[in-house]
């Protein structure tokens, strides 16, 4: 598959399809034709709609057309159509035109399709007896709304009804070279629809562009720009992994002798277990995946159920239908992306069995579309009494029908406060009723079914929940996603998909299992501590496979892991790292090969108990007995206090630059202070840049407040501010520097400080190589916070350490690295220039940088030497 053209293609088509739909609805809007006078009741809702949000409307439209295209597409390649005719494309590379309409042309226009359109006008326009500014392009609009119109009956939520209003923004132009469909001749070939894994890329191909422009806002993301911002197409051999050693490994436990082994090329081999979820026939198993996306993890998911059926001995033409009706369930809260899981399904499904597209054989995939359910107080009440609902209707099902009235927001995270049995009990009771008579409240009956659908969903037990959840910091949710992930996932609020991580676990039955891939923070940070600690204390992480950085680009890194729904404190899990040198960025192809080389990149077995005895239990598998037993000594929060500085909240108000300010308003008692900001990688001393405004002692910035009068600064740990202490920067991903700050000097949130005794000592540990390596573990290569050091052990001092000789290594490096930085006119130290002092300079200009040069290598040296010896100490 050509994923670089359908990385170029998509966004470049979406742009097209807009512009080409606002012309259409342009026109539609205000045009007088005997066509559009026909469709007047479409044409008004377009009008209201447009009037309401024409944004929305026109990105919804064409992301409709965009799916449709796609699919034909596909469908094209495949040969898949039920009327034997290739739609957008010719039927041999040597043609121009599409077979379709060369059919038609000849006179051939397939029987299928007939009953969908109107021959006799086709014809008319072909030979010239209708009038038409283009004939031919009229004719093919037409065979293309047709082929819609008759798939509408085998997909209709991808292809909608006939006279839908979306079939009026369809452009007009679709044969040109300029068309909206013109690339998708030309830049998707028939190779590059091998396999339905193309919607994916071509799905998240298409909002990437939208995706780029919400995040440039840095603002709380509204519902319905959700999608774009949080979803990614999964790598196939990530899902391969998640997949087998998911399901793949509840079947082999349930059936020991099974040869699905050998078609599992990414499964994990763990330890004998016993004490498993029992599997009596295919049929029983039930997989989700709560943020399906275009389905990528259930179309590989079909693959080994499709091995499974068969080694059980079921018919193959019966396969696909008992898949898609017991086995795979979606939910998502975009519309656009369910209905490409469940083409994607239906597709996977065609291609197990010939007769699948044909009427009468197809089963629809359970892919849910959430949708927000909204009743009036006046509405429910009139309808529990015309139905006699009073004693089905009691408190917890009225609080379970509010509970989906912001469910395109919040998704599968929805808890339904019913459980499955009671809601598909209320549901059968409720769908008997009978509404002849009463047809005002058929579109409240409509709502409470859907409110009914959508909670069994999410009420049920699965045996495997599979995801590449959404990605949102607390700081991009809008306040109702943020308070409810607050409230109903505590533990995992740092993020959605940490909610996600537990709301899949809910999903799970006891002892079943999930697969997920993730931004690896969850592994080591202080915020997610709770959250490990529930994984660890009441499930088992059986397998993880951490990727580094690459899988997604230039990506933040990510892993993909197994957790069991069942605790097992001794089981040793089983964990991969596919990486050498924290930060690097490899590609996915790259990351993959390293999966397959176990030579380099070994296994390494932990329990949940060995991760616990680590204070904040990071998922730190690759470390020794010896690393862990230092955790179990003195931590340095015992002797050290670790603190943020002063928050300002807008440095460009509050903070200059040490030249920017007149020498006389900076210091202690003066408007301006200096200011520890962290700045760029350094050692032991410098990075002292800047000032900061405190003036009455710091009155501005303490009060620097938001519009509704709420705080906006952050002026905390005041009392430590001019102390001496050890800083270093927060932010950062490469090797980490810290550094002494001298009495006198404030310090900012971007430059955490630690306060206490022997600081030369605790200079020297945290600079050396021991704590460079513990800080991999405390995940300290993403964010160096206090949290992080305040978890180290406790190295600066001790009877093992020779301390006298650690505090003389420091104080020289400190001495070497301060008059480094002094040499330079940007430290507010400086005092003069090295070639113009007596011991450096000489005759010439040439001698003086000769001995510049030759002292700088000694003390380049020099310090090579002193670091040397401090990390063997």
């Amino acid at each position: 598959m050509n994923t670089t053209s359908l990385k170029s293609f998509a966004p470049k088509v979406r742009l097209l399809l807009q512009e080409a739909i606002t012309r259409k609805l342009d026109y539609v809007l205000s045009a007088d034709t005997a066509d559009l006078r026909a469709r007047a009741a479409q044409v008004q809702s377009l009008r209201k709609q447009a009037e309401r949000d024409r944004t929305g409307l026109l990105e919804r439209v064409a992301y409709t057309w965009f799916n449709r295209f796609a699919a034909l597409r596909f469908l094209d390649a495949k040969g898949w159509h039920p009327f034997a005719a290739r739609v957008l494309t010719p039927a041999t590379p040597e043609e121009t035109q599409p077979e379709l309409l060369k059919l038609t042309r000849n006179g051939s226009l397939p029987a299928e399709l007939a009953s969908c359109t109107d021959p006799v006008r086709l014809n008319q326009l072909l030979d010239g007896l209708l009038p038409s500014a283009d004939p031919q392009g009229e004719v093919y609009r037409h065979l293309v709304l047709a082929a819609c119109h008759a798939y509408h009956k085998l997909l209709p939520h991808l292809f909608a009804k006939i006279d839908d209003e979306t079939e009026l923004l369809l452009p007009d132009d679709l044969l040109t070279e300029h068309s909206v469909v013109q690339g998708f001749r030309t830049e998707i070939s028939d190779e590059d629809c091998a396999t339905v894994e193309v919607l994916g890329w071509l799905y998240q191909f298409y909002i990437s562009d939208k995706k780029d422009a919400v995040m440039a806002r840095k603002s709380a993301v509204p519902t319905e720009d959700i999608p774009a911002v949080t979803q990614l197409f999964t790598p196939h051999w990530i899902v391969r992994y998640l997949v087998e050693n998911s399901l793949g490994r509840l079947w082999l436990l349930n059936r020991p002798g099974s040869g699905l082994r050998q078609h599992m090329p990414y499964y994990i081999e763990g330890e004998a277990e016993t004490d498993s979820l029992r599997i009596e026939k295919p049929e029983d198993i039930r997989v989700i995946d709560p943020a399906v996306g275009s389905g990528h993890m259930l179309t590989y998911a079909f693959d080994l159920l499709a091995l499974i059926y068969e080694e059980e001995g079921y018919a193959p033409s019966e396969i696909p239908a008992l898949i898609l009706r017991h086995n795979l369930h979606g939910v998502d809260i975009c519309p656009r992306a369910a209905q490409l899981a469940e083409l994607a399904l239906v597709f996977k499904a065609r291609e197990k069995s010939r007769r699948f597209l044909q009427p009468g054989n197809l089963v629809r995939p359970r892919i849910l579309a959430m949708q927000d359910v909204v009743f009036e107080e006046a509405e429910l009440t009139d309808y529990i009494t015309a139905l006699d609902l009073g004693d089905l209707f009691n408190k917890p099902v009225l609080e379970l029908l509010k509970q989906f009235e912001q469910a395109t927001t919040l998704g599968a995270l929805i808890q339904p406060c019913l459980d499955e049995k009671g809601i598909t009990a209320l549901r059968a009771a409720i769908e008997v009723k009978d509404l002849s008579g009463q047809l005002f409240l058929s579109k409240t009956h409509e709502k409470v079914l859907r409110v009914l659908k959508q909670a069994e969903a999410l009420a049920q037990r699965y045996h495997v929940a599979v995801a590449n959840p959404p990605y949102m910091g607390s700081g991009g949710m809008n306040t109702h996603l943020k308070n409810f992930v607050n409230y109903t996932y505590t533990a995992g609020k740092a993020d959605l998909y940490s909610a996600f991580m537990l709301q899949n676990l809910r999903l799970c039955s006891r002892g079943g299992a999930i697969g997920m891939i993730t931004i690896p923070n969850w592994m080591f940070i202080e915020s997610f501590r709770n959250l490990r600690g529930f994984v660890l204390s009441e499930c088992q992480l059986t397998s993880l496979i951490y990727n580094g950085r690459g899988v997604w680009g230039g990506d933040f890194g990510s892993c993909a892991f197994i957790i069991v729904n069942q605790p097992n404190e001794e089981q040793a899990g089983h964990f991969r790292k596919l990486f050498v040198k924290p930060g690097e960025i490899q590609s996915n192809e790259e990351i993959e090969k390293n999966f397959k080389d176990v030579g380099k990149f070994p296994v390494f077995n932990a329990s949940s108990r060995d991760f616990a005895s680590i204070s904040g239990s990071p998922i730190a598998f690759w470390i020794s007995n010896q690393i862990r037993d230092l955790f179990r000594g003195p931590l340095m929060r015992s002797r050290y206090a670790s603190k943020e500085g002063v928050g300002t909240r807008n440095d460009n108000v509050f903070m200059r630059l040490i030249w920017e300010v007149n020498e006389r308003d900076i210091g202690i008692g003066s408007r301006w202070v200096l200011t520890d900001k962290a700045g760029d990688f350094r050692r032991w001393y410098g990075g002292i840049l800047f000032v900061m405004d405190w003036e009455n002692d710091g009155f501005r910035i303490k009060n620097y407040k938001n519009a509704d009068g709420s705080l906006r600064s952050r002026p905390q740990n005041i009392a430590y501010l001019f102390r001496e202490g050890v800083t270093w920067g927060k932010v950062g991903v490469g090797i980490p520097s810290f550094r002494w700050r001298p009495q006198g000097m404030a310090f900012n949130d971007a430059a955490p400080t630690s306060f206490g005794p022997h600081l030369p000592h605790l200079l020297a540990a945290l600079n050396s190589s021991l704590v460079r390596y513990l800080l991999t573990i405390k995940g300290g290569t993403l964010n160096i916070t206090t949290g992080v050091i305040d978890d180290l052990p406790l190295l600066s001092d001790g009877p093992e350490l020779p301390t006298g000789r650690i505090g003389e290594l420091s104080g020289v490096s400190i001495a070497i690295a301060r008059a480094d930085w002094d040499n330079f006119e940007t430290s507010w130290d400086f005092r003069d220039l090295p070639l113009l002092r007596p011991e450096l300079k000489a005759a010439t200009l040439e001698a003086s940088w000769s001995h510049w040069e030759a002292h700088c290598t000694a003390a380049i040296r020099r310090m090579q030497e002193l670091e040397t010896e401090n990390n063997r100490l």
